[in-house]
């Protein structure tokens, strides 16, 4: 089964509240929704206030993708809106299991996310720790996040080398590239401009499943 999870630091933030509208009307795997603070990726997108605007006015689960150079502090912060997913950059962590274990504490299921460059063979021993693995598909807000569409070998490998673990692919996804990310194993896909900023949302959403 595959999972669409739309990317909302991809939305218009004049807007955000309309678009939230429009995706609790729709059936998706999560609100995907970017942390950023310039510290690992030369970017800003939500702080808590925002944050606690999401959560309020939505009843979809939320995955967290945090892409800090310090990621542990804002597991205290993000834990009363219920989370459903953490992702943790693997590159800023260096003590991994510990980071992952901690995660789970707050009832969240546990992440890591892999730059393009950052290879998975090396994290392998975190198998049984780890319910998620997510493949940056592009450089992260770098040259337009284009796809790169060698990132299907990566993808295949994280697969095999966690098959009990859900496998997400996240950059420059769109519909032109759906079908080969399932069938090398990716089941969660993070959709931003494909999908928010688009303007029927629900035609969108139905297009990537028809």
């Amino acid at each position: 089964m595959l999972l669409l999870h739309p990317s909302l630091a991809s939305a218009d933030p004049l807007t955000l509240g309309e678009t939230l509208a429009r995706l609790n009307r729709l059936s998706v795997g999560s609100l995907h929704v970017d942390i950023e603070d310039t510290s690992f990726i030369n970017n800003i997108t939500f702080g808590l206030k925002t944050v606690n605007a999401i959560a309020s006015n939505t009843h979809h689960p939320l995955s967290f993708h945090l892409m800090l150079a310090n990621p542990r502090p804002w597991l205290e912060w993000l834990a009363p809106f219920s989370p459903a997913w953490i992702f943790f950059h693997a590159e800023a962590l260096a003590n991994p299991a510990d980071d992952l274990a901690a995660i789970r504490r707050t009832g969240a299921k546990a992440g890591l996310a892999f730059n393009p460059a950052t290879p998975v063979d090396n994290y392998g021993y975190l198998a049984e720790l780890l319910d998620a693995v997510l493949i940056m598909t592009s450089e992260p807000d770098g040259e337009g996040q284009r796809f790169i569409p060698s990132m299907m070998g990566k993808v295949a490998k994280a697969a095999a080398l966690f098959p009990k673990t859900a496998i997400w692919a996240d950059g420059g996804v769109d519909r032109s590239v759906l079908a080969a990310l399932r069938h090398y194993g990716a089941k969660h896909l993070v959709a931003g401009r494909a999908i928010v900023n688009q303007g029927d949302i629900a035609r969108a959403m139905r297009e990537w499943v028809e």
